[in-house]
């Protein structure tokens, strides 16, 4: 099984590379870089990740656990993804995310995650049992960032030491990672948060963690553009996550109607018919009251007669 894996992870680096759009670029220099895993003859259990800096004959290896997981560019420009100990059937998520740091000239580890998935319990994914509503969305997060400069090439055998930042500097950080998304929002539901550039459609895989991490920081001068980033989403046929955004935007903004109006189609959309039907009448009533009910869209109306 580890073998087939190596041979798609080296198929998937030859295509990479054979790509002139730079499909792979994982330090953001416009350069494409590739990488390869082997399996180390001492140890089995642990797969060598080396990347080789593109334009540059230097490369940086980084030995980790990574079972049935692998590789992907990371959401942000610069980052890049390991799933951990992953298997297809296992609940548990663990991710770690580096981002390039230019002047230690490595990817440095700043965030590790784990969270359950409880859909991927076998009895849904193999024993066809239906999945209910509160087991389609991720729970239980544990998400650390790291303080600088934990070096990718430093993973070998036990790996190194790490330390968690401070909370408020976490925060800060989480902060500065949504101005990404900020800068990008303009472009609307079909920019590159969404799909991959020159890749016919192809949609990106957005983090999970990164959206429990937005969710800790909606206040005052973010809710507008959260919100709008979990429209967003939700247009881009991810309910389950803009479900996460806009609940906590609900409680902590209830007079936001554009919010419990968005909540509510997510919600429908994700097989939640009851809560998302009293969302609408929380919508309706809040229209009423703002002399608007001629506004009230059609499809609305209809979902009013809740169970």
């Amino acid at each position: 099984m580890k073998f087939l894996f190596v041979l798609i992870f080296l198929f998937v680096t030859s295509a990479a590379q054979a790509e002139p759009n730079c499909k792979v670029d994982l330090n953001a220099d416009g350069i494409c870089d590739s990488y390869s895993v082997s399996l180390p003859a001492d140890d089995l259990d642990f797969s060598n990740i080396t990347i080789s800096i593109g334009g540059t004959d230097e490369k940086r290896t980084g030995s980790f656990e990574l079972g049935n997981g692998g590789l992907s560019s990371g959401y942000i420009p610069g980052d890049f993804s390991l799933l951990i100990d992953y298997q297809i059937h296992n609940t548990l998520i663990t991710k770690y995310d580096f981002r390039w740091n230019l002047s230690v000239k490595d990817w440095v580890l700043y965030k590790m995650s784990q969270w359950e998935e409880p859909y991927r319990d076998e009895k849904y994914s193999i024993g066809g049992e239906e999945v209910p509503s509160e087991a389609k969305f991720p729970r239980q997060f544990d998400v650390r960032r790291i303080d600088c400069c934990v070096k990718f090439s430093q993973f070998s055998g036990n790996g190194p030491i790490v330390k968690n930042v401070a909370e408020n500097k976490k925060i800060m950080e989480i902060h500065n990672d949504f101005k990404y998304i900020f800068k990008k929002l303009p472009e609307g539901e079909k920019s590159s948060l969404f799909f991959k550039a020159d890749a016919a459609g192809e949609r990106i895989s957005i983090p999970k963690d990164l959206i429990y991490e937005i969710a800790l920081i909606v206040g005052d001068d973010n809710v507008v553009a959260v919100n709008d980033y979990a429209y967003y989403l939700y247009r881009n046929k991810e309910p389950i996550l803009a479900a996460m955004l806009l609940k906590v935007i609900n409680q902590k903004y209830p007079k936001r109607v554009v919010a419990v109006l968005n909540l509510a189609d997510a919600y429908w959309d994700i097989g939640m018919k009851k809560d998302a039907c009293l969302l609408y009448k929380d919508y309706a009533n809040k229209m009423n009251e703002q002399g608007k009910s001629s506004r009230i869209p059609a499809s609305v109306k209809s979902k009013l007669d809740c169970p």
